[in-house]
């Protein structure tokens, strides 16, 4: 039978490829939150892709919080007529 590529198997026998590039491990393993990664290389792009990540949710919060602000002024100019 064979294994199935999912969360069981990944945490039973650990990470057999790299997280970024799907590259084979050699002798030095290189980790970011837990993350097995094959090189310096890919760590750097996975902290890259992180903070783009970070910058994304911040603007997503910024206009969700703009939003709702307008909502609220809409809604009382509504009450108010």
């Amino acid at each position: 039978m064979k294994e199935r590529n999912n969360t069981q198997n990944l945490q039973r026998n650990g990470a057999k490829r790299c997280a970024i590039c799907d590259g084979k491990f050699g002798l030095i393993r290189h980790y970011s939150w837990r993350t097995a990664l094959c090189s310096k290389k890919c760590v750097d792009r996975f902290k890259s892709r992180e903070e783009a990540d970070r910058r994304w949710l911040i603007r997503f919060h910024v206009a969700r919080n703009t939003v709702a602000a307008g909502l609220t002024g809409f809604r009382s100019e509504e009450a108010a007529q």
